[in-house]
């Protein structure tokens, strides 16, 4: 059974730019890299205040959501959930710093690096006077080895009612399991039951994508380990990257943004990930915002990137393991809950296991 849906939706956008450039629904591999490519737009840093770009190359998830991370043993355990963290206030440079040795000592053994993310888009449906909000989920994994081979899988968990205010909203409707498109998704049908998924292999050698400029798994590898050395090869990354010039009223900004994605969205050696923590401890414009929950119950410290305009990027760290748990764009203004553009990592490290269809959440 359908309901109806419209286009009001929170961290849909893209979503609906894709789907305006599409005359029929795309083949299973490229859907796969299309999500991965809207994730990384969302990761990468902004040059224009308030302004997004399309991404040259990207390399894990889907648009839209909060983090967990945690490592991965070469056995592929599953993540613990971090330890209850300390409400004492703190900040944001105790908070990296400590996060920075807890670096160091993270694992790096294991045939594949690995990244499992699961990532939410709230859309809007129901009849009038009876909207509702039910959330879209994708799982998407990536591996990359050592001898430079990623394998991107992508996999659409399925719709469910956001809140429980949504699904007794939904029980109302009469229990619909789908939902047929207009304006917000072109025309394409949600639904609630999960897709069968898709693994592809990257082409090429540079698959990630660090301040804009294409690299290779050596070279993250090879990225500095000392804060000032890390912060000069960023700068000149954003100076000769892929995209063309960065303003120079946004460069501080951008670097603090590519600092950050070395911390969870490319297999930066534990050395490396301790050096970002500790160049973005030196930077201006970063601040501790408090205890924080990553919308999954695991708790934080909230440390919040931010633009002279007010927009950036909030994350959630647990310093005692030194894993982003959550991370949200923020649109600028007053601080806002966590939600729109999230992004969950489930796991993040190195593991024996290959590539597979992602399981579900």
């Amino acid at each position: 059974m359908d309901g109806d849906m419209d286009g009001d939706m929170d961290g849909l956008d893209e979503f609906q730019m894709i789907a305006t450039m599409l005359d029929e629904p795309p083949e299973p591999g490229a859907a796969a890299t299309g999500r991965r490519r809207l994730t990384e737009e969302i990761r990468r840093p902004r040059r224009r205040l308030r302004r997004s770009r399309w991404p040259v190359l990207g390399l894990a998830g889907v648009a839209a959501a909060a983090v967990v991370g945690a490592v991965l043993a070469s056995s592929g355990t599953s993540p613990r959930a971090p330890d209850p963290v300390d409400a004492r206030p703190v900040s944001a440079r105790e908070v990296l710093l400590s996060a920075a040795e807890r670096a160091e000592s993270s694992p790096d053994i294991g045939r594949y690096w690995h990244r499992r993310t699961l990532a939410t888009a709230s859309v809007e449906v129901g009849p009038q006077g009876g909207r509702y909000r039910v959330e879209q989920r994708w799982v998407s994994e990536t591996w990359a080895s050592p001898d430079g081979q990623v394998w991107i899988a992508d996999r659409d968990a399925g719709a469910r009612p956001r809140t429980a205010a949504d699904k007794a909203a939904w029980e109302r409707d009469g229990r619909p399991t789908g939902w047929k498109g207009r304006s917000g998704l072109g025309g394409r049908r949600l639904t609630l039951a999960p897709g069968p998924g898709t693994v592809i292999k990257a082409r090429g050698s540079r698959s990630f994508a660090v301040c804009d400029k294409e690299m290779s798994f050596t070279q993250v590898r090879a990225l500095p380990t000392d804060p000032a050395g890390l912060r000069d090869t960023i700068r000149n990354a954003m100076l000769h990257n892929d995209d063309g010039p960065v303003p120079a009223e946004a460069q501080t900004g951008f670097v603090r943004e590519c600092l950050a994605g070395l911390l969870s969205d490319v297999p930066a050696p534990p050395k490396v990930r301790a050096a970002a923590y500790r160049a973005l401890a030196g930077m201006p414009g970063v601040k501790a915002t408090g205890p924080a929950d990553d919308g999954t119950g695991r708790a934080g410290v909230g440390i919040l990137i931010q633009d002279r305009g007010g927009a950036g990027t909030r994350l959630t760290i647990d310093p005692k393991t030194s894993f982003v748990l959550a991370e949200t764009q923020e649109p600028g203004g007053a601080l806002l809950p966590v939600k729109g553009h999230t992004l969950i990592h489930l796991q993040v490290g190195w593991t024996d296991e290959g590539p597979r269809i992602p399981a579900l959440p």
